[in-house]
C-alpha cells in the first residue's frame, strides 16, 4: 500500500496578482531561440512552392532575418503598446531586404509570402514556450510583433518597389535631340 503524502498543498487565492517566477518575455524568448526560429522560417520558406522554385542558398535566404529579428526585440524591449503608426520603427535591413529580394528574382506576391511565414514562424515558436511566458504582456507584444513586422514589410515592398522604378527597363519618352 502506498504511503500518503505529508507534503502541504499550497492554494493561491483567484484575486493574488504576484507573478509566477520563471515567467519570460516574449522579447527574451525570441532573443534566446533566434536560430531555432530562422532555422523554422527557412523549412517553410523551402517548403512553399511559392518560395522555392527559386535556387537560393539557405544564406541567401535567411541573411536578412537575424537584423528583422533584432528589429523586432528593440520593439519590443521598449515596453510600449502600438498606439499609431509612427510607433513602428525605421528598419534599414528591411530596405536592404526589398532591394535584395528584387535582385534575386522575387515578386510582390512572394515578400507578402515570406513575411506572413515570418509570422506564423514566430507566433508558432511563443506557442511552443507558452509554459514559460509571461502572460501579462502576451497580447501586447503579440500586437506590437505584428505591427513590426507589416512595418518591415512596408519598408521592404517600397525598397523592392524603388528598386524597380529605378532600373533601366524601357526608357518611356525620348531625349529631345
Amino acid at each position: 500500500m502506498a504511503v500518503p503524502l505529508s507534503v502541504p498543498i499550497s492554494v493561491r487565492p483567484a484575486d493574488d496578482k504576484t507573478q509566477l517566477t520563471g515567467k519570460e518575455s516574449v522579447a527574451s524568448i525570441l532573443t534566446r531561440w533566434q536560430t531555432t526560429l530562422i532555422s523554422d522560417w527557412l523549412t517553410r520558406t523551402k517548403s512553399s512552392p511559392e518560395l522555392n522554385h527559386l535556387h537560393l542558398s539557405d544564406e541567401e535566404r535567411t541573411g536578412h532575418l537575424p537584423r528583422l529579428v533584432d528589429d523586432i526585440v528593440a520593439r519590443l524591449s521598449k515596453g510600449t503598446f502600438p498606439t499609431q503608426d509612427s510607433d513602428a520603427s525605421t528598419s534599414p535591413a528591411a530596405v536592404e531586404h526589398g532591394r535584395l529580394r528584387k535582385r534575386q528574382g522575387y515578386s510582390s506576391a512572394m515578400l507578402i509570402h515570406e513575411s506572413r511565414i515570418l509570422q506564423v514562424t514566430i507566433f508558432g515558436a511563443l506557442h511552443k514556450h507558452l509554459s514559460v511566458l509571461d502572460f501579462n504582456q502576451l497580447l501586447p507584444d503579440v500586437m506590437v510583433i505584428a505591427d513590426e513586422v507589416d512595418s518591415q514589410l512596408t519598408q521592404t515592398m517600397e525598397s523592392f518597389t524603388d528598386a524597380s522604378l529605378k532600373s533601366p527597363k524601357v526608357q518611356l519618352v525620348k531625349p529631345k535631340a
